[in-house]
């Protein structure tokens, strides 16, 4: 038999009033309800939390149950994401805000600018990536805040493992006909030759597919062709050279492209 969990008046009174909202800042209760003693408005959050109606996700935010429970009820991990690490949606789960991958993914990437860690909140993992001066472009989009199409994409190509590698990004670009090229070129204005290469090489081998990155964009890629470099940074030096970058693909186009063969 399930045990009933009871509340006094006071826990009933503040947890009706906090029933419809999803996370609460006890950094901001106090002005809600001003007439209690924030002592008392402390130990009435603790208690509610004890009793498996609220749960911690970090210092001060909670989020609300509509019933007790060990574990918390998530029904946006978007906010829940923004709650704990303050920053931007970005990478993958940027992309899956643009309806750009089919899938829902239970790691939620979050861009910040000076801080990466990595929490669990019920079935869904938190990761927080810092990305300093990076930490820009960002709009409200659905209800969260998301770094823009171009941002997004930029953010994917600087740190591809946390898009979910390359062939997800080229997939994701196949089918974003809104994006402003030039406004995706100039994230790249200050960046590294080499991750202009790897960039440029990845759009030029998706335009011999489909034809939709304009030729003005992949000139600007090859005006920032420097000095040898690799497509993986981190994979072994072994690889096909392509001279016409300066890159070795230590990847494949195979894995590239993947949906392509695939599907």
């Amino acid at each position: 038999m399930k045990k009933k969990i009871y509340l006094t008046p006071g826990e009933q009174a503040l947890f009706s009033a906090l029933s419809s909202r999803q996370i609460i800042d006890t950094n901001s209760l106090q002005e809600v309800f001003p007439e209690i003693p924030p002592v008392s408005l402390n130990k009435t959050v603790a208690s509610l939390a004890k009793k498996g109606y609220l749960y911690r996700v970090k210092k001060g935010v909670f989020t609300v149950s509509g019933t007790p429970s060990e574990n918390p009820e998530i029904q946006d991990p978007l906010q829940i994401a923004l709650a704990v690490c303050p920053g931007y949606i970005g990478f993958s789960s940027a992309l899956r805000v643009y309806d750009l991958i089919p899938y829902e993914s239970f790691t939620v990437f979050v861009v910040t600018k000076n801080r990466s860690r990595e929490t669990t909140v019920g079935e869904y993992t938190l990761r927080c990536v810092a990305m300093g001066k990076r930490c820009t472009g960002m709009t409200f989009h659905k209800g969260a805040y998301v770094s823009t199409l171009e941002k997004t994409f930029f953010d994917c190509f600087y740190k591809p493992q946390y898009a979910g590698g390359y062939a997800v990004i080229t997939q994701a670009l196949s089918q974003s006909p809104s994006l402003d090229w030039q406004k995706f070129c100039d994230c790249f204005s200050r960046e590294s030759s080499s991750l202009c290469q790897r960039t440029g090489y990845i759009l030029d081998l998706l335009n011999a597919r489909t034809g939709i990155v304009p030729k003005t964009v992949l000139q600007f890629f090859r005006q920032r062709i420097k000095n040898n470099t690799r497509l993986a940074i981190s994979g072994t030096g072994s690889g096909t050279y392509v001279g016409s970058w300066m890159l070795v693909d230590n990847i494949g186009t195979e894995n590239i492209f993947s949906w392509w063969s695939h599907g």
